[in-house]
């Protein structure tokens, strides 16, 4: 059980992305249902090469958002751990529209760069939820996990745009957090919460943001997973 030197009882939390997933098939087109698709090759090695990097963290609690991604990275790297991968569906990813996969939209304003415009309170991701009602529905599960006292370490495997908004919650930067603040597939964040003896939170601290173990350095990643996109969408125009 950690402890500041004042005394405050300091929780930790372990944020993680889902490893990779393809929303674009082999054949060049839109998958059926972005929000089922699975880990695939190298979202599977990702995860297990995380799994080896966490071994030796003690948790008591682990949550996911229910997806398949985030079940199926959870599951990977909690490893032969004696723990339940419970589901909150209030971590879910942003909510696209749902014609997403048939134009109609500007692949850099509305794909590449979609996340800069967050702060403007208009801001939808993809026609979908606006990112204030986004940041919104995150922050208050992040509260209620607060609230929690069954935990001191505890695993969320969650979501790109869903780590964003916790990141922008616990370090003040708001929705500026969404194009500010990178997340690699199955990164991993470390945030510690420190509790007066009353309970009160008193501080938030970012350990750790964005670590991979696949690629730790990032130098094969120059790009954020939505410019990627867009690019792969501009490669399949004729």
């Amino acid at each position: 059980m950690r402890k500041a030197i004042d005394g405050a009882s300091r929780r930790r939390l372990y944020l993680f992305r889902h490893g990779a997933v393809d929303y674009i098939d082999a054949n060049g087109d839109w998958v059926a249902d972005p929000d089922l698709v699975d880990l695939n090759e190298r979202g599977r090695t990702q995860a297990a090469s995380m799994s080896t990097l966490f071994a030796d963290v003690h948790l008591d609690k682990a949550i996911c958002s229910g997806f398949p991604r985030t079940v199926q990275t959870g599951e990977a790297v909690l490893g032969q751990r004696d723990l339940t991968l419970e589901v909150m569906t209030e971590l879910q990813e942003i909510r696209h529209g749902s014609g997403e996969a048939s134009g109609g939209y500007d692949v850099y304003a509305d794909v590449a760069f979609s996340h800069w415009r967050a702060p403007d309170k208009s801001a939808t991701f993809l026609g979908g939820e606006r990112y204030h009602d986004f940041y919104k529905r995150i922050s208050v599960a992040m509260e209620a996990l607060l609230v929690d006292e069954s935990w001191h370490n505890l695993a969320v495997f969650a979501h790109g745009g869903t780590n964003a908004a916790v990141l922008g919650w616990a370090t003040g930067v708001g929705l500026h957090a969404f194009g500010l603040l990178d997340q690699a597939t199955c990164c991993l964040n470390i945030v510690d919460f420190d509790f007066n003896d009353s309970g009160t939170l008193v501080r938030k601290t970012v350990r750790g943001m964005n670590i991979t173990a696949d690629d730790p350095v990032m130098h094969r990643r120059d790009a954020g997973d939505m410019e990627m996109l867009a690019r792969r969408i501009l490669n399949m125009q004729p």
